[in-house]
């Protein structure tokens, strides 16, 4: 993320979720690579997507149900803003 106190950028936080809906666990390092992020601001969101309970992230990063549910949600979104 930008700053220490920024928020998430939820487009950012939606393509994480996805590549790891498409793809299954992976490392941090490679899902900052399939992200395009570089690997310092992919593991800031990380953290703050295990902080909230989307990922598990252990020796590689993992969706959770409620990653599942969230990305879910956010699709919804974007289809509604005609952007997905």
């Amino acid at each position: 993320m930008k700053r220490s106190s920024s928020k998430p950028d939820l487009y950012i936080v939606y393509r994480l979720l996805k590549i790891l809906k498409e793809h299954g666990p992976m490392s941090k390092t490679s899902l900052a690579l399939h992200a395009k992020l570089n690997y310092q601001r992919a593991v800031a969101y990380l953290k703050h997507l295990g902080d909230a309970g989307l990922v598990e992230i252990e020796k590689d990063v993992v969706l959770t149900r409620k990653g599942y549910e969230t990305l879910e949600k956010l699709e919804e979104v974007l289809k509604n803003l005609g952007v997905y």
